[in-house]
């Protein structure tokens, strides 16, 4: 099992419209983390910012779009890509 809480990363609502991350990791509990992978946001995934701005932040995913709230935005850990 990973120790999710002190993977290496940013949080997802500190990058920028139009940068691609990497997600790497998750700082939550169960729910949470069962939550974003049913929104296809899974350890490895590579989406785009697409949104930041304000109360959410809005990544492209999977050739769609998920939404987030500010703070489970601050839960997702992420590395830029390139």
């Amino acid at each position: 099992m990973w120790n999710l809480a002190e993977t290496a990363g940013k949080p997802l609502a500190s990058f920028s419209p139009g940068q691609r991350v990497r997600i790497t990791g998750y700082q939550g509990g169960r729910m949470l983390r069962a939550r974003l992978m049913a929104l296809g946001l899974n350890l490895g995934q590579e989406v785009e910012i697409i949104q930041n701005f304000r109360g959410q932040v809005i990544v492209g995913v999977n050739g769609g779009r998920v939404a987030l709230g500010r703070g489970v935005s601050q839960k997702v850990l992420s590395e830029p890509l390139g």
